[in-house]
């Protein structure tokens, strides 16, 4: 958003117009300066939330802070520096005014990876893991979560150790927070894909994990044991002990 005043409402002289019933025709504005963003509640008749709790008056805003304008939810990002405003293009917005907008390089992905570092998709999860909003979280990850697995199974392009680690951060945060088996799941298949062994720390939070959520386990995670226990004897000797470990685990599974 530029400098200045930034209005959002039902009517069509807003510079934000919202299709709403529940946005009244001038609801709130945003007040734009060097130092940062404040919104302000313009005597709506729903009110403004910031992060789930109602404003009175003017509220200074934070990077990636939610406001709740009727039954839209809006997300405040601030981008820094210079090199990053180069990077980046200018569209317009109902009004006429400008909205900074990523601009898609020529074969760049239109969506960046997940575990990727430093990616705004990724920031945004954060924040609403931090929050506490699981199933937000989830919508943002899934799609490109499930396609790791087709990239690790991948002649052409292998998935990194940093990112396949990264991703089953999100995934145990995922199985914790919404008592999801899937996620699990998930973890077993993507180092399955990637014919990789979990790490010691992955495999004692998933021992303390599966008895939470009763998870019972899968096909997939069945077929991995095994296909591990099947290399056991050309693995080294620490090697050997994270599969006595998940053969541990596949006896909590099936009790």
């Amino acid at each position: 958003m530029p400098e200045g005043d930034f209005v959002v409402g039902r009517s069509s002289t807003c510079h934000l117009a919202l299709d709403d019933a529940l946005v009244s025709r001038r609801h709130a504005v945003f007040h734009v300066t060097p130092d940062g963003v404040g919104v302000e509640d313009l005597g709506s008749r729903n009110g403004v939330q910031v992060n789930g709790e109602s404003i009175v008056g003017t509220k200074q805003l934070g990077h990636l802070d939610r406001i709740v304008i009727g039954a839209q939810e809006l997300l405040l990002v601030r981008v820094q520096g210079e090199g990053a405003m180069k990077e980046r293009g200018t569209r317009p917005t109902l009004a006429g005014m400008t909205l900074d907008l990523p601009v898609v390089k020529e074969g760049e992905p239109d969506e960046p990876t997940a575990g990727q570092g430093g990616s705004v998709l990724d920031r945004i999860a954060d924040k609403a893991l931090a929050l506490g909003r699981f199933e937000e979280a989830e919508r943002m990850l899934a799609r490109r979560m499930k396609g790791m697995v087709l990239e690790a199974r991948s002649s052409e392009r292998k998935l990194s150790a940093e990112k396949r680690q990264a991703a089953t951060e999100y995934a145990l945060t995922l199985a914790s927070g919404l008592s999801k088996g899937e996620w699990v799941d998930w973890i077993f298949e993507v180092h399955d894909a990637s014919d990789a062994l979990l790490t010691e720390d992955t495999i004692e939070r998933l021992h303390e994990l599966v008895r939470r959520i009763r998870y019972r386990g899968s096909p997939m995670f069945r077929q991995y044991v095994q296909r591990l226990r099947e290399r056991s004897a050309s693995l080294s000797k620490r090697e050997q002990f994270l599969v006595r470990r998940l053969e541990g685990l596949e006896r909590v599974v099936g009790a």
